[in-house]
């Protein structure tokens, strides 16, 4: 019997991810390898040892950026700036070769992370809740017996589905 791989493992985790969650773990991608970077950084003066995980770094801004780019919501246009600070941020940190433009980014990032951990549990918290809340309030769903013919008061009556919602 064989293992499955860490791609494997990692892939299947990414496929069967909520947005949330993904998004997670692109902060938490980003947070990895800028500490690598900082911490390369700190052992090394040679900023060609650093420059890979820079740019890995930068890739994942630049992706949690566009998934926010389309976003009409109030809050989605502010963690957009954020993302867009954090961005120029890091590419001048590269330009520069500045540590502590590096450090700046870690903590917004962390900061992001933070945030984006509370409201996720917050929201998971409430969804039960929310459910339980749905389907006590939800109509039963009618019968449809196909034998039986419409009574007149039924006729033109919209029917009533079971509780159920089409949220994430």
């Amino acid at each position: 019997m064989s293992h499955p791989s860490r791609a494997q493992y990692l892939e299947s985790k990414v496929l069967t991810a909520s947005q949330p969650q993904l998004h997670m773990m692109l902060l938490d991608g980003a947070l990895r390898f800028g500490n690598q970077a900082k911490e390369t950084w700190a052992k090394e003066a040679d900023f060609l040892a650093v420059e890979p995980m820079l740019t890995r770094m930068f890739d994942i801004v630049e992706e949690l950026l566009q998934g926010l780019a389309s976003g009409e919501e109030a809050i989605s246009k502010q963690l957009a700036e954020q993302y867009a600070f954090v961005y120029r941020e890091l590419a001048a940190c590269h330009i520069n070769q500045d540590l502590k433009q590096l450090d700046s980014c870690l903590e917004l990032l962390r900061f992001q992370r933070e945030t984006w951990k509370l409201a996720s549990e917050q929201t998971e918290a409430e969804q039960p809740q929310t459910k339980q809340t749905e389907t006590k309030q939800a109509a039963p769903a009618p019968i449809a017996v196909p034998h039986m013919r419409p009574m007149s008061s039924d006729v033109g009556s919209t029917p009533v589905s079971a509780g159920f919602s089409l949220e994430a």
